[in-house]
């Protein structure tokens, strides 16, 4: 019984506190409260306006005075949407027509966002499109819609920062801190060092932010109004900016791995031509005289006396045999 009491408890307590849950909505708009061009849901009702009432506008620097430039019918006042069509061009204060008290006033929502890198203390610009891989970065948002957070219980006015890295791939949170509906309640707000880029892969990013409060981001998207320019730059370690000098070391030829082409067993190689300078050399001839004694060569009449020997030879010879 015990279990099921204090069960009973804890669904009372959630029951009693869901009216505070819907107060504390960012959507009910005071009397003489700011609302933004593309807001839909808004509670009028502690404005003066009713259902079936309508509201005017008496134009820039008009007053309740003067005959009304434009006249409203309020359809349902918990239910309001700021039509870009119909209040675009009639910014300002506008009046609940009977008896002229001042309703809201309505504004074009303004934003800006700005990447801040928090370790070398530069901001990503035109100009400036790089941050080393391993500095801390953070974000500081400038905009008007900060005056919902004047709104009765809201818990501030809500802003998504969205992040588009390398592949297309889209972050909801940078290292635990949460980047859609952050509340804001005033202007510049401000991050602090929230990313830690040494974790993140290298290559091309892209920062943006967007007003969603209300679907003000969907029903009038619009840059620079409740969205952000985007800011590009490129995360790397080393600065794209820097040409790498020539290097002066003498390039090494690697040794061929190849195998040693086969010479002919014979290989028939011209000489060497040498040229040889050879200076002129005078030379000095003495002449002599040289007295040559005539030799006597074998006569005709030593040839005729050989068979004459010859013939002798065979006679003694044969007398003796």
């Amino acid at each position: 019984m015990r279990i099921a009491t204090l069960y009973a408890l804890i669904l009372l307590l959630g029951f009693l506190s869901a009216p505070a849950t819907v107060a504390a909505a960012e959507n009910i708009v005071p009397r003489a409260g700011t609302v933004f061009l593309g807001e839909q849901g808004l509670d009028l009702s502690a404005t003066g306006a009713t259902s079936g009432s309508q509201i005017v506008w008496y134009g820039p620097g008009g007053s309740p005075a003067s005959v009304p430039a434009a006249t409203l019918t309020i359809d349902d006042p918990s239910d309001f949407y700021i039509s870009p069509v119909l209040f675009g061009d009639r910014t300002g204060p506008w009046f609940n027509a009977q008896g002229n008290s001042l309703a809201f006033y309505v504004q074009e929502p303004l934003i800006e966002i700005r990447v801040l890198d928090e370790t070398s203390n530069f901001q990503i610009t035109k100009e400036v499109t790089w941050i080393p891989r391993g500095d801390v970065v953070g974000f500081r948002i400038d905009t008007n819609v900060y005056e919902i957070a004047k709104r009765p219980g809201s818990p501030g006015a809500p802003v998504t920062i969205r992040i588009r890295g390398p592949g297309g791939v889209e972050y909801s949170s940078l290292d635990g801190y949460q980047l859609e509906d952050i509340m804001l309640s005033g202007s510049p707000f401000q991050t602090g060092p929230v990313w830690f880029t040494g974790d993140y892969e290298r290559g091309n990013y892209t920062v943006w932010a967007e007003s969603t409060g209300n679907d003000m981001d969907t029903n009038y998207k619009r840059e620079g109004k409740t969205v952000t320019a985007p800011v590009e730059f490129l995360l790397q370690s080393t600065n794209p900016l820097i040409t790498p000098e020539p290097s002066t070391t003498p390039l090494v030829t690697a040794p061929s791995t190849s195998a040693p082409a086969t010479l002919p067993a014979t290989i028939n190689t011209p000489p060497p031509t040498t040229t040889v300078a050879v200076s002129p050399v005078t030379s000095t001839v003495t002449e002599s005289t040289t007295t040559i004694s005539p030799t006597t060569a074998p006569g005709f009449g030593a040839i005729l006396s050989l068979p004459a020997l010859a013939a002798c030879f065979l006679l003694l010879f044969r007398r003796r045999g």
